[in-house]
């Protein structure tokens, strides 16, 4: 949910409180008021999921994401010109993964993932190690509940043949 929505439902809240109070009088409106936001609490939590694919959605092109790599780990021209072709690659096969609806989730999910350590594998062998840290931030940031589900099946996260510890 944008802060934007975020701020409008406080807002209405408020408004709403107020009238209880100047209407039902201090105490049933406190009573009342308190069940109401804490119903605007918890619609405003995301699911874990959710989350994750939000933050997918800041990289929801290879473009997107190739600007990212260049701003957070400072990519050469080089290297833009290596990786480029890998991410746009990623990204098809990831939207054919998606798109292929005689799949079950949980082959979809591990599709995806293998996706991922083929792309990640593939741009270890072009960035420098201190790079290939960066990077490893980058995605655990985007990728944490992956990396969670991954330990919890007694995987590592792989990252162009590093491991992720």
């Amino acid at each position: 949910m944008s802060n934007d929505l975020i701020t409008d439902a406080m807002k209405a809240v408020t408004r709403f409180v107020f009238v209880l109070v100047v209407n039902w009088g201090v105490r049933k409106s406190i009573a009342l008021a308190c069940c109401v936001l804490l119903c605007a609490v918890i619609l405003t939590i995301q699911p874990a999921e959710t989350q994750e694919k939000d933050m997918s959605k800041a990289s929801a092109s290879p473009d997107e994401f190739i600007s990212m790599l260049k701003t957070h780990i400072i990519l050469s021209e080089d290297q833009e010109t290596r990786i480029r072709p890998i991410i746009e690659e990623s990204f098809q096969k990831r939207h054919e993964i998606e798109r292929n609806d005689s799949q079950d989730r949980k082959t979809m999910r591990s599709r995806l993932q293998e996706l991922r350590w083929s792309t990640d594998l593939q741009i270890g062998k072009i960035l420098t190690d201190e790079q290939m840290k960066e990077y490893r931030n980058l995605r655990e940031e985007q990728n944490g509940m992956s990396e969670n589900n991954d330990l919890q099946h007694g995987r590592k996260f792989r990252f162009g043949g590093l491991s992720g510890s």
